[in-house]
């Protein structure tokens, strides 16, 4: 998960981490870290304690490189891109912006702003996505 907010992070970690999960969440709190997370580099280079992920949760809007570059960047890096599923958790509401998203090649869209609804397809998405991967 890429998320600034702590409020929001706790959030979906409440929503879809649990100590029996067979996944782990793991949490940056930027745009740079996620890309060195990625690419594991630095912190990160260590993949028996930071494991590629097949899912990303990407906030947009984040202080320095955000979301946007984050997407654009794994544009670039195809060996990569591939790997993953980047579902994007923000609290925009352009329609413009949205589009961007989904031609950047994420997957899904969730507006952070109804959170009984952000919860519901975070619940949804635990049972589907990550059960089966």
């Amino acid at each position: 998960m890429v998320e600034d907010e702590r409020d929001y992070a706790l959030l979906i970690q409440e929503t879809i981490g649990e100590p029996s999960a067979p996944y782990l969440l793991q949490v940056v709190e930027s745009g740079e870290d996620a890309i060195a997370y990625l690419s594991g580099e630095g912190k990160f280079a260590d993949r028996s304690e930071y494991p590629f992920p097949f899912l990303i949760l990407l906030d947009l809007k984040m202080p320095g490189t955000g979301g946007f570059g984050v997407l654009r960047w794994l544009l670039e890096h195809p060996d990569i891109k591939h790997k993953l599923k980047v579902v994007i958790l923000s609290g925009i509401h352009s329609r413009k912006e949205i589009e961007v998203v989904y031609e950047l090649g994420a997957q899904l869209f969730w507006a952070k702003s109804d959170t009984d609804s952000l919860q519901e397809g975070l619940r949804r998405m635990k049972e589907s996505w990550l059960q089966f991967n």
